[in-house]
């Protein structure tokens, strides 16, 4: 038992290796746009610096997280980028392979639903984990942003959540599997996230509003996030939001995924996998 799943991890760990390997080809190829994303990181962070003097050191704002803006809002630019990759990563892959006509020949391999998932969706979060990276490199090294706190917890919240969000780009996944086009969760979370889920302001200044941001994973997980590694809070003080990503994740990713495997099997039952 414990040698065929070590050899199921190796056979998976190939065809990750291959889809990266392929992917990062490809991504470096375009040098440009990967200096001008870096460039874009610095500048957004710069500029968020100089708005945060604005604000930065009010006595009235009572949320501890908010204490200082920039801090607060690099945290939350960092984790919705990371976020949104997790969400739109598959269904974007699914979009490409179909564009390019390679989408039929990629599922007629011997491989299964979950490792398509994976190994699609693998680059893209090499990718956002560099570049959400740097929102908190830049802020430290140059503009003194500190954080603490357990980083492991933080990185607890921030699997958890781009696991439901993944959750959530698997139903994207099988929109764009079956209609092509036309996804309605891109647009509904993508704007949601960005304007409910706490990134560039507090949720509690949402008003009657702030019961879109509770159906929101982003909230709790960001939440957390900027508790634990902004307010230093231990595992004990962020158990709600914990649990809450956990109940999303055990519904949503079983749901998902059988959701993606039988647009799978409609779109070979028509013939569709090669049009776009």
């Amino acid at each position: 038992m414990f040698s065929k799943a070590m050899t199921n991890l190796l056979i998976l760990s190939r065809r990750v290796r291959a889809f990266v390997a392929r992917d990062f080809r490809l991504a470096i190829s375009y040098r440009m746009e990967f200096s001008l994303r870096i460039l874009s990181v610095l500048l957004v962070v710069t500029t968020l610096f100089f708005i945060a003097k604005i604000f930065g050191g009010r006595s009235d704002v009572a949320l501890a997280a908010w204490h200082d803006p920039l801090a607060a809002w690099i945290t939350g630019l960092a984790v919705l980028n990371y976020f949104m990759t997790g969400f739109s990563s598959l269904a974007n892959a699914v979009r490409v392979e179909q564009a390019q006509g390679t989408l039929e020949s990629v599922l007629m391999t011997p491989i299964d639903i979950p490792t398509l998932v994976i190994a699609s969706s693998a680059w893209d979060f090499v990718q956002a984990t560099f570049f959400s990276f740097l929102y908190l490199f830049f802020g430290w090294i140059l503009f003194d942003v500190h954080f603490r706190g357990s980083f492991p917890l933080a990185a607890l919240f921030l699997i958890l959540t781009t696991l439901v969000l993944a959750s959530l780009g698997i139903l994207s996944a099988s929109f764009a599997m079956v209609f092509k086009r036309g996804d309605p969760f891109g647009v509904l979370l993508g704007t949601g996230s960005a304007l409910f889920s706490g990134v560039f302001f507090p949720t509690e200044f949402l008003g009657e509003f702030r019961a879109i941001s509770r159906v929101l994973p982003p909230t709790y997980g960001l939440a957390g996030i900027r508790q634990v590694l902004i307010e230093g809070k231990g595992l004990n003080e962020v158990k709600e939001p914990l649990l809450t990503l956990a109940v999303f994740l055990a519904v949503l990713l079983p749901f998902s995924l059988w959701v993606f495997g039988r647009a799978i099997r409609r779109a070979k039952r028509e013939g569709s996998l090669v049009q776009y």
